[in-house]
């Protein structure tokens, strides 16, 4: 595939791609917001199954928090190890944090409470599963997502997940943005 070609694919998919963004971040979903997590969580399912109904989707309930997904992805690409993607699906804004600070974009940037940590990149992730699909591209190896309920106040439930699904990869990538997006 051309390098260009890719690069052309979401160009021309900004506006569907700002657009998801701002759905997933609307879903207020902060770390023991069971009702919240479970929207953020069937709104990524539901995104999943769209664009790759032959994968797999695990969600793991936990009291308190709410559930851990797991998404299993072109698994009969090859005996390989996967490609773990790691993120979590909760964030540190408290339920009305969004009426103080609006999904918006100013400056040609979008902010909104959970767009940099972490929800963005969920999207980014759904975005690469859809552009593999559309331009008939399969990766070298399954890749298995996990995204944890319950990472901003210490991944208590969902740090056995991580351990258990790291073990089983070749490598991982971890979608947390970095400090100051730098």
């Amino acid at each position: 595939m051309n390098p260009t070609n890719l690069l052309n694919h979401f160009q021309n998919r900004q506006d569907e791609t700002i657009n998801s963004i701002r759905e997933i971040v609307e879903i207020e979903s902060p770390t023991y917001d069971i009702q919240g997590n479970k929207k953020v969580v069937d709104r990524i399912e539901n995104s999943v199954k769209t664009i790759l109904p032959e994968a797999k989707v695990e969600r793991i309930f936990r009291e308190s928090y709410g559930e851990h997904l797991i998404i299993r992805a072109f698994e009969n690409v090859s005996d390989e190890k996967p490609i773990l993607l790691l993120g979590h699906t909760d964030t540190v804004h408290p339920i009305g944090s969004k009426e103080q600070n609006p999904t918006r974009i100013e400056d040609s940037r979008l902010y909104g409470c959970g767009s940099f940590d972490m929800k963005a990149n969920i999207v980014v992730i759904l975005q690469v599963f859809k552009a593999l699909r559309e331009l008939g591209l399969k990766p070298i190896r399954p890749i298995n997502v996990l995204l944890a309920c319950d990472e901003e106040t210490g991944s208590e439930t969902g740090r056995e997940l991580v351990e258990d699904e790291a073990k089983n990869a070749e490598f991982c990538l971890v979608f947390e943005p970095s400090l100051n997006g730098k």
